[in-house]
């Protein structure tokens, strides 16, 4: 409900405040609750409540026309058209294919970053592992040709995930206007957004909780091998070896956490930006 109450603030932010708006505003207000309790009585999925409450109650020019304001009269004034864009009161306006764009561009630039991040932790398994099995008695004569297949895993692992991590950069370079150009989602937008929003926020916990645990487990293997192993290699090696994925798997989780509800806050918080 809270959500509603911030879509309803949304709608007459660019009315002015009488007693008529003020009016409004409460019958409104109290419409959307009755029809958000029926909705919820009837047992569908709360984020379907709201997407289907924001798009049944109009949008802010109904609002204007009922009303009795002029055009002239409001603060969002058309001043300039675009073939893809339009400005309004100096602002470029994020319509809503360009902000499901956006938020799919994010998402996968942050999957490509997490992934980047992961092998880049993920590097110094190599040079452990390659070092614990050359020191095994009858794999000692391959120790050198271990040492350098670790010191390759090591390398490779960097140069592939700095490279993730570039690319991951360059997706996002295409939305950089956001920060620098003065912007506003459109007003027929909020409803999808704010739904994307809404429908990601328990993935959003889990991956968080997920990540978090995992780096918190990641020590396990070195206890685990160093109580119940006799072999060397699985105390020295493999233990310390398996800290790496699981912290790295950890960190993936948690950039991954906010790669939907990140870029839907920011479209959200675009109204507030002076």
């Amino acid at each position: 409900m809270e959500t509603i109450k911030n879509y309803l603030e949304t709608m007459f932010s660019s009315i002015p405040d009488t007693p008529q708006s003020r009016k409004a505003k409460q019958e409104l207000l109290s419409m959307m609750e009755d029809k958000y309790n029926e909705l919820m009585a009837s047992g569908m999925p709360e984020n379907e409540v709201i997407g289907t409450i924001i798009s049944e109650f109009g949008n802010a020019e109904e609002l204007k026309e009922l009303l009795g304001q002029s055009q002239e009269s409001t603060a969002v004034e058309l001043v300039k058209d675009f073939p893809n864009e339009k400005v309004i009161t100096g602002r470029r306006i994020i319509s809503t294919d360009e902000a499901l764009h956006y938020i799919s561009d994010v998402s996968s630039s942050r999957s490509v970053l997490g992934l980047g991040v992961f092998l880049c932790i993920l590097a110094p398994i190599g040079p452990i592992l390659g070092s614990g099995l050359g020191d095994i008695f009858f794999l000692s004569l391959f120790s050198g040709v271990f040492t350098a297949l670790g010191i390759a895993i090591l390398f490779l692992c960097v140069a592939v995930g700095v490279g993730f991590i570039l690319v991951s950069a360059s997706k996002s370079k295409a939305w950089e206007f956001l920060e620098k150009e003065p912007c506003a989602l459109a007003f027929e937008a909020e409803p999808s957004v704010q739904s994307e929003l809404i429908s990601h926020q328990e993935t959003k916990t889990f991956m968080l909780a997920l990540g978090v645990l995992l780096c918190i487990v990641s020590v396990v293997p070195v206890t685990f091998f160093g109580i119940i192993s006799f072999i060397d290699f699985f105390t020295e090696a493999l233990g310390p070896a398996l800290i790496f994925p699981l912290v790295g798997a950890g960190v993936f989780c948690i950039l991954n956490s906010t790669r939907t509800t990140s870029p839907c806050e920011t479209l959200l918080e675009l109204k507030n930006k002076p």
